[in-house]
């Protein structure tokens, strides 16, 4: 397995597309969303690295650019090759948020983990007509282990008292 957290082209597909049925309106400003993101700022790069599963906060890019492992234009002005030379030298260094290492720990990336977390929130939504978010802490998550060179498999049911919420009209 060469890496853990997301590439850039994976948080994309996973945080910045719409959710399965979203309306054209969201669709749009999802499309919006992705064609300005690059320039960041150094926060803004910290909160995105983060949302990839890498452990970095502000003061973290400060020294990679003090240490010259990357060079941005100024310190607010992060572009997508920035972002990612910050990425691999945190994947280098194994420094991964919580959820991350989770899934270094399973034998997994952490795509493996949020994909099919989403793809099971989206169908419980469509099966149940209102939404349900895509959170593990309203899902079971099942773990095929990793077979030779195949990562483990993870897959999500509902939890039954959310399951039964939902089957009561209830919100979640």
């Amino acid at each position: 397995m060469d890496r853990i957290g997301l590439t850039s082209d994976e948080y994309v597909d996973l945080k910045v597309r719409p959710r399965q049925g979203a309306d054209a309106a969201f669709k749009e400003a999802a499309e919006q969303e992705r064609a300005e993101m690059f320039p960041m700022t150094l926060t803004a790069a910290s909160s995105h690295l983060r949302s990839r599963g890498y452990d970095c906060r502000p003061e973290m890019l400060e020294v990679l650019v003090r240490n010259e492992v990357v060079k941005p234009a100024s310190p607010d002005a992060w572009s997508q090759a920035d972002v990612d030379a910050a990425a691999e030298h945190f994947e280098d260094c194994d420094m991964f948020t919580p959820y991350a290492a989770m899934c270094q720990t399973l034998g997994c990336r952490y795509v493996d983990f949020l994909r099919p977390l989403r793809e099971a929130a989206e169908a419980e939504s469509a099966r149940y007509g209102r939404r349900v978010p895509d959170d593990d802490q309203y899902f079971v998550m099942h773990r095929m282990p990793p077979r030779g060179e195949s990562p483990a498999i993870l897959n999500f049911t509902l939890c039954d008292d959310i399951r039964e919420r939902l089957e009561r009209g209830e919100e979640v």
